[in-house]
């Protein structure tokens, strides 16, 4: 919120302009369900 004076004297609030997403904002979530750490070891073995 911000505050601001009226030219009669009166403060009032007014909604503050939302800061700017920093650049890593769209990069932050889940990846989602990866692979078992079993499922991870067999690739690095070249078992398939």
């Amino acid at each position: 919120m911000d505050f601001r004076r009226t030219p009669w004297g009166q403060i009032i609030l007014v909604r503050a302009d939302p800061a700017p997403p920093s650049r890593f904002a769209k990069l932050r979530g889940h990846a989602g369900k990866g692979l078992s750490t079993d499922a991870i070891m067999a690739l690095t073995r070249g078992d398939t």
